[in-house]
């Protein structure tokens, strides 16, 4: 089986009436990560698959849109399930700490240790996790946010998280293959200014610098038509363009020739 690529959520800044926030099930035949809990993607990841069976969770920063799942998952693992063993849970610097926090942890033996092993990565930092290979880079974003890049048999897909331009994300993306970008500004850079998210144009040009054979655009600002974004995209960008839906799975493939 090879790496892909399954959205769970991508509706940006928040969930809709019908439509989950950000999370992502990157999987080959034997390792699963589940990248980013933004609200209503863990009913979608067990919809694919016990929840109880992720070897990794990715978060990319604690915005709720973001992570907020993640409570929920925890309390399914140590209240509904009695799972023996923790799973691994990356995030920004200061995550572990604000997450214990928000449980009210009350020591080293507390559930939520118990369940959830939670570790920072930094700038730099990189784990192996069964058959995938996890690298990150600090994003720039209005709090601390990682982007992240997952290698599997030769291919690769790197993600942004929330991102304006600079901060270590496109370097992460050089060379791979599939891009996984957010697009959460509504217009020109010169008209929407907010400087922590990336035009449609912009993440297109971020893609063809990494040399990417597949732009996939998520976090679409809520006003930002995907046919547009598309369009915008693609003016900017060579290969293929396609905009992030509920459902939609993309194999990541090694570019070849």
């Amino acid at each position: 089986m090879t790496l892909s690529l399954d959205v769970l959520g991508c509706h940006g800044s928040g969930p809709s009436r019908t439509q989950p926030a950000s999370g992502y099930l990157v999987r080959t035949e034997t390792t699963s990560v589940w990248m980013d809990a933004g609200t209503g993607t863990f009913l979608e990841l067990g919809r694919r698959l016990d929840p109880a069976a992720i070897d990794v969770v990715t978060i990319s920063h604690l915005h709720a849109d973001h992570s907020s799942d993640l409570f929920g998952w925890f309390h399914h693992l140590a209240y509904c399930r009695q799972v023996d063993g923790s799973i691994p849970v990356l995030m920004p610097p200061g995550g572990p700490d604000k997450v214990a926090a928000f449980l009210g942890q009350s020591g080293d033996d507390d559930p939520v240790h118990q369940v959830l092993d939670m570790i920072e990565m930094d700038d730099g930092d990189q784990m192996t996790v069964g058959d995938v290979r996890l690298r990150f880079a600090p994003a720039n974003h209005s709090v601390p946010c990682n982007a992240t890049r997952i290698e599997h048999d030769g291919a690769s897909l790197v993600f942004s998280g929330d991102t304006g331009l600079g901060g270590g994300f496109p370097d992460l993306a050089r060379g791979a293959d599939v891009v996984l970008c957010e697009a959460g500004l509504d217009g020109p850079r010169h008209l929407t200014p907010y400087p922590f998210h990336l035009s449609p144009a912009e993440a297109a040009d971020i893609a063809e610098g990494a040399g990417a054979h597949t732009l996939i655009l998520t976090h679409l600002a809520p006003g930002l038509d995907p046919e547009a974004a598309a369009e915008s995209a693609s003016l900017r960008f060579s290969g293929e363009v396609l905009v992030a839906e509920p459902g939609l799975v993309v194999p990541v493939r090694k570019r070849t020739g």
